[in-house]
């Protein structure tokens, strides 16, 4: 039996790696919530404090900011991501000599449970509604 050579081709990170696709570094940033920050450049510290995480979008014309305890973050102005968990959970964002680290301040499992519960319903929606269209599932399979 011959390995599929497209098999496995997307990556998967648990806890850890580093993430270079916009729309995953988007999804990652999005859940963040409140932080503390920490921005570095060419690694001295030349700001840090806390702040809710309130905006995260990608496009080539409006800038990352960090002011007034909120954080607009745009993943355009930024290389890539990473995902550390030893020995706490930390994002980096970087971008050549800049490193802005994010420490999540919020465990979102315990504080927002009804909203995350009614995320994951909307995506088993939208999940089979997709495969209505490819399979002609019953949508009212999943209520």
């Amino acid at each position: 039996m011959k390995h599929n050579e497209s098999e496995n081709q997307i990556s998967c990170l648990v806890d850890s790696g580093i993430v270079y696709s916009k729309r995953d570094m988007i999804r990652v940033l999005r859940d963040l919530d409140r932080v503390e920050y920490l921005d570095l450049i060419d690694n001295v510290a030349v700001a840090q404090g806390e702040g809710y995480v309130v905006e995260v979008y990608v496009n080539g014309y409006d800038s990352t900011i960090v002011f007034n305890n909120r954080l607009h973050i745009n993943v355009n102005g930024f290389d890539f991501l990473k995902i550390k968990t030893s020995p706490e959970k930390i994002v980096e964002l970087i971008s050549g000599h800049r490193i802005i680290q994010l420490k999540p301040l919020t465990n979102l499992l315990q504080t927002n449970r009804a909203a995350i519960e009614e995320e994951i319903d909307e995506q088993r929606i939208a999940l089979a509604s997709q495969m209505a269209c490819d399979n002609e599932v019953d949508l009212n399979y999943y209520e």
